[in-house]
């Protein structure tokens, strides 16, 4: 009887092993197969997805690109030195000749040189993966290729387009990378990023002014040429490499410029529309392997392309000429693969020759860059751009467009709320994203142009007024002295802001009075958004705005305001701009606040009712952020709706400006790869406008005049002399 067990649970042993016997087995003989074949499809996928990214702010997609970027490296690095240990089988000898493929894919795709700035820092570990795949590749084919010898020529040509490949991804990472904050190339960056803005400087303003002159603001071929012109300049600004002392104040380089788009009715159009080309240039820079110049960079994609068109007809002409003999006995599976890989490489070429002209705005830079060789390169220059103006689109949206909101109330009310799962799972780190995002609407984008152009013309003359350095509600206050519309009860508004101090109206005390109680000029950065977030809450849920003649320009400074105040607490709360350890204290104690205060309320409505009208049963001094809030908020509802909302917005739009400049270039680089922020399109607005140029420097132990033409040569020295 034991015998009769025994032997029936062997037996079933077996029954149960046969399945995974025979799937190992199937793997063994079609691993190498397989896995080249998930490596080409993911160089397919990175090459037709990456280039979202730009465009969308999506997780899911940023995470696949993630996996992918990733995995095609490993999977081709593992399948290489896979093919070392490759059997003799004269039937699988196809097997061998993919190896110069695997070193294409390590090439990556045009569309993705690097996924994030980090990227850029590895690009001499790639230099090596490049020697020792190379050499393993020729290894490879040295050792196990047993095949017909006329296909060592088409092996000969993907090997050669493999190694350019790869070796362009380095260039293309070191590029980058010698651009990234914190390299030790920035420093050779400045004196050339100076001499750079002190050349092209004039020339793109005097451009941007004969757009704004002309009228020309639709005109997209003429903004192209400004955009590309200034790429240099906006790249260099944009990375905080140019030097302080060029950005002189005290230069008439856009004499009369921000008058001129003051009173341009396609004023947003033009600006906006720039700095989206800058943003859309430098992300093809810093992340893919369109922004190359020069001759080697233009004729590289064309030479792999004829290349690789050459190889796929030396093969096809081998295999038709080995039929009917003795020596086509390749498997047919690997002859299927081989034509995969090989049409497949021509089919990637040419997409991304068209993705270049299709999706990127980099053509225009060639042909800027022919165009300022001569006339020796004319004729392809107009090549180029028949076929941009062909295959290009004008309209086409560079950036995802959207503006991530936190309100801290709502999420601290939901936050209340939740169930006792959400509670444990906040107690081990895992948080729910209470965010939104709502589209940029133009009236976001017209109340922040306009505010910028009002503060401009109010203080070209005075330099310090515009100091990025720190922030002090300056705007708030000089808009309070100087703009017309806080002194409706004068017969004409005071010239100065002494005049205004010595003859306040209603409006511009309580103007006045509310930015005294918020301590704008005493508070930090974060404290003040946190501050005037509450602020803008209050005066949403707590005031009738009349007129009703002026209901349409009050919705729109009310929505700005709403939207740009969230948009800068989530910066703040869920990007961690601008916090040090202060700032993080500060906001941990108002999220306290707030919460303890919702525990003692029904809903936000009854929360804001509280703060703005208090409560006998609640005293608001225990919160200092709110009781400042009521008091702020008091002084702003005296006012008139829209001279409210007008020093509300005006408010937020300094911030916004001040977050731009001073976030660091590593925020707005790496925003660029998960489709945009709008801060970065403001730091880039504002260099548009010539922002920077007008704010206040300080003095300087070397003049730049004096790094430029002083010569530390060895013979100058007296003490190397004799």
């Amino acid at each position: 009887m034991k015998s009769c067990s025994s032997s029936s649970s062997e037996s079933s042993k077996n029954e149960y092993g046969r399945p995974i016997a025979r799937a190992q087995q199937l793997w063994n003989e079609w691993e190498i197969q397989c896995l080249v074949l998930v490596s080409f499809l993911l160089q397919a996928f990175l090459l037709f997805t990456a280039g979202f990214r730009k465009r969308h702010r999506s997780r899911l997609l940023s995470g696949m690109l993630w996996l992918a970027y990733l995995s095609a490296d490993s999977v081709a690095v593992f399948v290489l030195g896979r093919l070392t240990l490759q059997s003799g089988d004269p039937r699988h000898q196809l097997v061998i000749f993919w190896a110069p493929f695997l070193l294409l894919h390590l090439g990556g795709q045009e569309t993705i040189s690097a996924f994030s700035m980090e990227d850029c820092a590895l690009w001499k570990r790639h230099l090596l993966n490049l020697a020792t795949q190379s050499a393993l590749a020729v290894y490879v084919v040295g050792k196990q290729w047993r095949g017909d010898r006329r296909l060592m020529v088409p092996m000969l040509l993907m090997f050669v387009c493999g190694v350019g490949k790869y070796a362009e991804r380095a260039w293309d990472l070191r590029r980058a990378g010698s651009r990234a904050p914190g390299s030790s190339s920035i420093a050779g960056h400045v004196t050339g990023a100076r001499r750079e803005f002190e050349r092209e400087v004039f020339w793109y303003y005097d451009r941007l002014n004969h757009i704004v002159t002309e009228n020309l603001q639709l005109h997209f071929e003429l903004v192209m040429d400004v955009a590309t012109r200034g790429f240099q300049l906006s790249l260099d600004f944009l990375m905080d490499v140019i030097p302080a002392k060029s950005l002189r104040p005290e230069t008439d380089w856009n004499e009369g410029l921000v008058a001129r788009i003051k009173s341009s009715e396609n004023r947003a159009d033009l600006v906006y529309r720039l700095a989206e080309v800058h943003l859309s240039l430098i992300y093809d820079y810093l992340y893919t392997k369109f922004g190359g110049l020069g001759f080697l960079s233009m004729l590289h994609r064309p030479t792999t392309f004829v290349l690789t068109s050459i190889a796929l007809s030396l093969f096809l002409i081998v295999l038709v000429d080995q039929k009917g003999t003795t020596t086509s006995s390749y498997y047919r599976a690997d002859i299927t693969i081989s034509y995969i890989l090989l049409i497949g490489a021509v089919a990637l070429e040419i997409s991304s020759i068209f993705m270049w002209f299709m999706s990127s705005y980099w053509p225009y830079m060639t042909i800027s860059y022919l165009k300022h060789r001569g006339d020796r390169h004319k004729a392809f220059r107009t090549m180029l751009l028949i076929i941009v103006r062909c295959l290009g689109r004008e309209s086409r949206v560079e950036w995802s467009r959207k503006l991530p909101q936190y309100n801290m109330i709502r999420a601290c009310n939901r936050e209340n709320q939740s169930g006792p799962l959400e509670k444990m799972m906040r107690c081990v780190g895992i948080e729910r994203d209470y965010s939104t995002h709502v589209v940029v609407s133009l009236e976001v984008k017209k109340v922040l142009l306009d505010q910028l152009l009002e503060i401009a013309t109010c203080t070209s003359s005075a330099a310090e007024k515009l100091d990025f350095a720190n922030f002090r509600g300056q705007w708030a206050r000089n808009g309070v002295d100087n703009w017309p519309c806080f002194f409706e009860n004068e017969a004409e508004p005071p010239c100065s802001s002494e005049d205004a101090a010595d003859r306040p109206s209603s409006s511009g005390s309580a103007a006045h009075d509310a930015l005294q109680i918020s301590a704008v000029q005493e508070l930090d950065f974060v404290s003040s958004a946190i501050l005037w977030h509450f602020v803008t809450d209050i005066c949403l849920l707590g005031s009738q705005d009349v007129p009703h003649e002026a209901t349409g320009e009050i919705s729109r400074l009310r929505r700005s305001s709403d939207e740009l105040s969230n948009y800068i607490m989530y910066l703040v709360v869920k990007s961690n701009v601008m916090l040090g350890s202060d700032g993080y204290y500060v906001v941990k104690v108002a999220r306290r606040d707030v919460m303890l205060f919702l525990g003692m309320v029904v809903d936000q409505t009854e929360f804001v009712q509280i703060v703005r009208d208090g409560d006998p049963d609640v005293n608001l001094k225990e919160f200092p952020a709110l009781d400042r809030a009521h008091r702020v908020s008091s002084e702003l509802l005296k006012m008139n709706a829209h001279n409210r909302w007008k020093l509300i917005a005006l408010v937020w739009v300094e911030m916004l400006c001040y977050v731009a400049h001073n976030c660091g270039a590593k925020f707005h680089a790496q925003h660029l790869s998960s489709g945009g922020e709008f801060v970065t399109h403001v730091k880039m607005l504002m260099f548009i406008l010539g922002f920077p140029l007008r704010g206040h420097s300080k003095e300087q132990l070397f003049p730049s005049e004096e790094i430029e033409e002083r010569k530390f040569l060895k013979s100058s020295h007296p003490w190397r002399r004799g």
